[in-house]
């Protein structure tokens, strides 16, 4: 059985074992998900513009070079074109102020990465479900 990819994802994350990690981990538990993935910032609003397809979530990093995750969440914010769309802010800082301003700028959720695997794919299968992924397209 072929699964038809019925919704797309964008993941901005410098890291290749993060971004790695991630592209297993929808493969596995969200393969109907087209995931397009973004070295940082810029490279993620590139992909946007580039892009015909409409994003249902957006996952951003926080530290990036160039543009990084919170400059990234703000001109995504100011852009009517993304008001709506689920954004969530996915770092390994668990630090209240970057928690409080992710939140400030628009951040949908902010998400400690998770440190195992088993953990990821179980992150990835409640996003789909807390986002309605299965009814975005």
């Amino acid at each position: 059985m072929i699964l038809q990819t019925t919704y797309s994802v964008f993941v901005a994350d410098d890291d290749d074992d993060d971004r790695f990690l991630m592209k297993v981990a929808f493969d596995e538990y969200c393969p109907e998900a087209k995931v397009q993935f973004a070295i940082d910032g810029i490279d993620l609003i590139t992909a946007l513009r580039d892009s015909s397809a409409r994003p249902c979530l957006i996952i951003l990093d926080l530290n990036m070079p160039r543009l990084n995750g919170l400059e990234s969440l703000q001109l995504l914010r100011a852009s009517p074109t993304y008001i709506n769309t689920p954004i969530i802010v996915f770092s390994t800082s668990d630090d209240e102020l970057d928690k409080t301003n992710a939140h400030a700028n628009g951040a949908n959720e902010y998400i400690v990465k998770p440190v195992n695997m088993r953990d990821l794919a179980s992150l990835i299968n409640r996003l789909k479900g807390d986002w309605n992924l299965g009814e975005c397209n």
